[in-house]
């Protein structure tokens, strides 16, 4: 080899070797910014109808999920005689949040969700309960209905705010949620429903496939678990608007009923006290009522009559989602004001956060963490519903692209 050629060589290999050298480096800094070297986490198991810790040997099972939110590894073990668990974890990524769950009288209950951090143990305590076949504690905390005309359809949304006042989860009367928990009222004529379960206070509603009919009514088949606000969910619904009736008989307590219809149907409206009716620009005035305190088994009234063909309200198809959401909207500002004007009758008994609740109140990065955990269920559920051949493939990316949509959107705000 002559000396010319040994020089080109060098030239190539040198700044090669220099380049791997500098590559190996780079990866070996990275890999060791995104793993924690060692992490624990510990937690007990508390039983919140019983008031005792989980019985000796309740298996729990740590879940890992990575930045892209996928479940990446699960670990099991079993409490000790005072419901305590740990788990000893080495080399793990800095990015990935852990949640604890436990299988209890053949229901599913989960921590809340956090990550590793420095050498402080990671807390993911979780609560446990006992089922009831009673619902005397789920309450309907608010309902508000909407009602818009459309052509010769009555388009109808309600909007459902449930609670379970009770220390128990609720699994429905037969003791087995898959025959069905909360029972959701509707007019017999309603034509199919679409119900949509809400996920957060900003996640807006995704498409559930849970709800069924029995008997006549629609039911759920996910228990409800106890504590406030522990079902949202809005049902949409179309029915024939000539002599339009959405009387119904209320399986639960309702607390506070709001109703909203446009100027050109006329509401039957006895026992319903009038609120304020709120202009809605070009699309005319809205009509609102409220109802309070209603027992379980009471009787809803609510028939219309169109005034005349002439001042029915006739609103184009493009203009009827618009239309719905308006009224929601004004609905939910009405309800929340009446509710807060409105004195307290009755006390609520509900079990204790599994976090301790702070006296003031929460603040924006606090809030972001709880939708955050919520969502993450949220996915969590989806997937399973998925792998049980609940959900169509198409329907499922979708829900899962929005959940991970707005989980970026908020990850790193707290």
């Amino acid at each position: 080899m002559t000396r010319s050629s040994r020089t080109r060589l060098r030239r190539l290999v040198v700044p090669f070797c220099v380049c791997l050298i500098i590559r190996f480096l780079l990866v070996e800094q990275t890999a060791a910014a995104q793993t924690t070297p060692t992490g624990t986490v510990t937690g007990t198991v508390h039983n919140g109808t019983t008031n005792q810790p989980a019985p000796e040997g309740t298996q729990v099972t740590l879940h890992a999920y990575n930045s892209s939110y996928t479940s990446t590894e699960t670990i099991t073990a079993a409490v000790d005689a005072d419901g305590r668990f740990q788990f000893s974890l080495t080399d793990k990524p800095a990015d990935w949040v852990y949640m604890v769950s436990a299988d209890y009288q053949s229901l599913s209950f989960s921590s809340n969700i956090g990550p590793l951090s420095g050498s402080q143990p990671l807390d993911l305590s979780l609560t446990i309960y006992e089922p009831t076949s009673d619902p005397a504690n789920v309450v309907i905390d608010q309902l508000d209905i909407s009602v818009n005309l459309v052509g010769q359809e009555a388009q109808v949304s309600e909007l459902y705010t449930i609670s379970n006042e009770g220390t128990a989860v609720f699994t429905g009367a037969s003791g087995s949620s898959a025959n069905g928990t909360v029972q959701i009222a509707l007019p017999q004529a309603a034509h199919s429903p679409v119900f949509e379960r809400g996920m957060g206070p900003t996640s807006g509603f995704f498409f559930s496939t849970e709800f069924v009919q029995r008997d006549g009514r629609w039911t759920d088949t996910l228990p409800l678990r106890p504590g406030p606000n522990s079902l949202t969910l809005r049902v949409a619904y179309s029915l024939p608007a000539a002599d339009l009736n959405l009387s119904r008989t209320l399986p639960y307590q309702a607390t506070s009923i709001m109703l909203a219809v446009p100027d050109g149907l006329q509401f039957a409206s006895d026992g319903w006290q009038q609120q304020a009716t709120q202009s809605a620009g070009e699309r005319g005035a809205l009509r609102q009522f409220s109802r309070a305190n209603l027992v379980p088994g009471s009787e809803l009234r609510l028939t219309f009559s169109a005034s005349s063909p002439a001042e029915t309200t006739t609103l184009s198809t493009a203009w009827s989602g618009d239309w719905i959401l308006s009224l929601l909207i004004l609905l939910l500002v009405t309800s929340i004001a009446f509710r807060l004007l409105r004195p307290n009758k009755r006390e609520t008994a509900v079990p204790a956060p599994a976090a301790p609740a702070s006296p003031r109140p929460a603040a924006s990065g606090e809030r972001h963490k709880a939708e955050r955990w919520q969502l993450l269920f949220a996915l969590a559920d989806l997937d399973n519903a998925y792998k049980n051949g609940r959900l169509p493939e198409a329907e499922y990316q979708h829900q899962r692209q929005e959940i991970k949509n707005r989980l970026r959107a908020i990850w790193e705000l707290v």
